[in-house]
């Protein structure tokens, strides 16, 4: 992808003629340096008559969420951590949460940990992430609101993850923290400057086992619905960035799908999704 395609905003329209869409690359981050593209996605929400996060986060059920984020009973993280990656953890919820020990997280789901953890290499300076933000938005802007995934496929997804290969991400983390937390902050960058591409062979890397489940597949069943609501009506679709880019990403699959896809600027005020253009 060029250059100077690098942009978190696509506007999509059905090559035959029909309403504009736009398809927003976000993160599910509160660091400041992940919203100065909120202002133009903002725009683009305003000139669409629905939005749509990866699940609608009204559908989200805390007991269930919680209950995904603790390990079945009789398992034990101490237990499941080598010795050395015990400490390590606990070296880190001594210096990331002062006074507390990590025989808080013991029955906390690995990929509960290595979340936590991550989280702690960002600043926290916005009440809501990135994704929650524009949600809020399009819910005050009285947008239809609906979720590309329902939150029961997005609970199954952590279920078709082996415990074995959350484990190894967790282990992998509490390893190398410093590296990635370098490449987290990498990540933040070229999140800033909409380099789609960059971050999805970052995202890539990173997902080591998991990208069978999380990646491919869900893109083709996104596009798929995506494409049934835009060539109906005026979409603003807000998608994790690393699923935009890449010759089985969200652009790729919609111009295959029949739509003219193009990048909008950061500095570009959207223009009427009503106007078929």
């Amino acid at each position: 992808m060029p250059k100077n395609k690098n942009s978190l905003l696509w506007k999509i329209s059905p090559a035959d003629g029909g309403p504009v869409s736009y398809l927003f690359g976000t993160m599910h981050v509160r660091d400041e340096q992940a919203f100065g593209w909120i202002p133009v996605a903002m725009e683009a929400i305003e000139k669409c008559d629905y939005f749509a996060t990866e699940y609608d986060f009204s559908e989200s059920d805390p007991a269930v969420f919680e209950a995904l984020m603790q390990l079945p009973e009789g398992m034990s993280l101490r237990q499941m951590l080598p010795r050395g990656a015990w400490k390590r953890l606990e070296f880190q919820v001594g210096k990331k949460l002062p006074g507390q020990h990590a025989d808080i997280l013991e029955h906390q789901h690995p990929m509960a940990v290595s979340t936590m953890l991550t989280l702690t290499m960002l600043a926290e300076t916005r009440a809501q992430t990135v994704d929650e933000t524009l949600w809020t938005h399009a819910g005050a802007m009285g947008k239809n609101i609906l979720g590309v995934e329902s939150f029961a496929e997005q609970v199954d997804l952590v279920k078709q993850i082996p415990m074995e290969t959350h484990l190894k991400g967790l282990i992998h983390l509490l390893k190398n923290v410093e590296r990635e937390k370098r490449k987290l902050k990498r990540m933040m960058r070229l999140y800033a400057e909409g380099d789609i591409q960059a971050l999805y062979q970052s995202a890539k890397k990173g997902m080591q086992g998991k990208r069978k489940v999380l990646l491919n597949p869900r893109n083709v069943r996104m596009a798929k619905r995506i494409a049934g609501i835009a060539r109906e009506q005026s979409l603003f679709c807000a998608i994790g960035a690393a699923h935009l880019a890449g010759n089985k990403g969200l652009i790729r699959l919609l111009k295959k799908a029949g739509f003219k896809v193009k990048a909008v600027c950061r500095t570009a005020e959207p223009r009427s999704a009503n106007s078929g253009v």
